[in-house]
């Protein structure tokens, strides 16, 4: 009995929780999304340059240099696709 009572007590509970949820979902509205604005940005420029002495008798001198620079860059919008025209059906 005592259990069995427990279990609805917890039932009752969770239901009206769950009422309680549902009701203050419905009354909420979502503010409309703000538009996107997508602008090309650098993120990072660098350039590194100089000489390491490899190991060994012979072993040449490597120089090196180089330059590089990360973009964030937006996605071109899609141009209009032209529609397809419907085929003609011969009789």
């Amino acid at each position: 009995m005592k259990k069995s009572l427990l279990l609805l007590v917890a039932l009752v509970t969770t239901l009206a929780f769950a009422g309680t949820a549902c009701a203050w979902w419905d009354c909420y509205e979502m503010p409309p999304a703000p538009k996107v604005v997508c602008k090309d940005e650098v993120l990072c420029k660098g350039q590194a340059k100089g000489a390491i002495k490899l190991c060994g008798p012979c072993a040449p001198t490597i120089k090196y240099a180089g330059k590089w620079i990360t973009m964030c860059v937006c996605p071109k919008p899609e141009a209009a696709k032209p529609a397809k025209k419907a085929k003609k059906v011969k009789k």
